[in-house]
């Protein structure tokens, strides 16, 4: 699977609100973006999940859901799931369980997209 990029939780409180950088690594847990999957992800959930973000939903752009948001984040990507081609629902319900992890930790949801 080629990849695009990668979505990152912090395992703790300590590095949330932190972007991940190479030496740091091991304080996130990531969750690959398939290149094949980014397009589609991009076309039918920018709009609706820019109102929560902060950052810029684009190609080669970083952007980040607080923990505050995650949840909403959650229902809006749920939601898509539902209608979304076999492929794209896969993927999308497992961002769902990842961000989770996220909720139950109270940290944010970190996209690095290259």
């Amino acid at each position: 699977m080629t990849t695009i990029g990668h979505v990152f939780i912090p395992l703790d409180r300590e590095h949330d609100g932190m972007m991940p950088t190479d030496g740091d690594l091991a304080h996130f847990e990531s969750l690959p973006v398939p290149l094949a999957l980014w397009e589609p992800f991009e076309q039918c959930l920018s709009k609706h999940l820019s109102e929560l973000t902060e950052g810029q939903i684009d190609r080669e752009e970083k952007f980040w859901f607080e923990a505050a948001h995650v949840n909403a984040m959650i229902a809006v990507v749920e939601a898509e799931a539902v209608t979304a081609t076999p492929d794209l629902r896969n993927w999308l319900l497992s961002l769902a369980d990842f961000a989770r992890r996220a909720v139950d930790r109270h940290v944010g949801v970190v996209f690095v997209i290259s």
